[in-house]
């Protein structure tokens, strides 16, 4: 994510620009050409080379001989919101391989700890899941406190919360409630996913519980739109 400032150069501003609109897929096919994109933004053509061949470097275009540059297609990872097993389960499913980046591990004050856990605090869990390219989901998760005797910042390193809670503490998940929103990217949630502000998001808010009932984690995942969609399964 950059920070656009009158000291940014010009085609950091534009790379911006296309960027946000191509990953909110509002630019579809070809782009406009050099030539047009010059008159748009008002640069040399040398500045509009410079940032088309950043965003080719990045995967989002390519170049055909003689047609100009066109958008390429944003392949997706699915998530079943259904299932319980957590993001990280369910990439790793699907043979990708998922890296887990700790940003914070502290104890915090929630407002909802006394209601749920008779607490002042909860753990507070803040983590970054990249694929093997770059980010794809920041996750905010509180917890009871007193999952710290499980839980360390290097054991959750490129592990699961939910596998480490059923096997060092016998924790069985029963269920979970979940809420789907889609917004645009805050400030500090597109600089963890390295995506320019605004850029278009879906977030994930849930609760879940063990089979006696209790509260075991509330979480925010906040997926990047272009890396992520949501599948849901229906019967009748």
């Amino acid at each position: 994510m950059t920070i656009i400032t009158k000291k940014t150069p010009l085609y950091i501003n534009i790379i911006e620009k296309l960027k946000r609109e191509i990953l909110s897929e509002t630019i579809h096919g070809f782009l406009p050409s050099e030539a047009e994109l010059q008159k748009m933004f008002g640069v040399s053509r040398s500045v509009i080379r410079q940032a088309l061949a950043k965003l080719e470097v990045e995967g989002l275009i390519s170049k055909a001989q003689g047609k100009g540059s066109f958008v390429l297609p944003i392949n997706r990872i699915h998530r079943v919101v259904q299932s319980l097993n957590g993001l990280g389960m369910q990439i790793e499913k699907m043979g990708t391989m998922v890296n887990t980046k700790i940003i914070s591990f502290e104890l915090v004050d929630y407002d909802k700890a006394n209601q749920f856990w008779n607490e002042k605090q909860a753990l507070y869990l803040a983590r970054i899941r990249s694929d093997i390219t770059q980010p794809i989901a920041y996750i905010e998760t509180y917890l009871p406190t007193k999952y710290q005797r499980w839980l360390t910042p290097e054991k959750l390193a490129d592990a699961s919360l939910h596998q480490i809670l059923k096997q060092d503490a016998n924790i069985e998940l029963e269920r979970s409630t979940r809420h789907i929103y889609a917004i645009a990217a805050p400030s500090h949630i597109a600089e963890h996913l390295n995506i320019p502000i605004g850029s278009p998001l879906l977030l994930l808010k849930g609760t879940t519980f063990d089979k006696n009932n209790n509260i075991v984690e509330v979480f925010s995942t906040y997926h990047r739109g272009d890396k992520i969609m949501f599948d849901l399964e229906t019967t009748i």
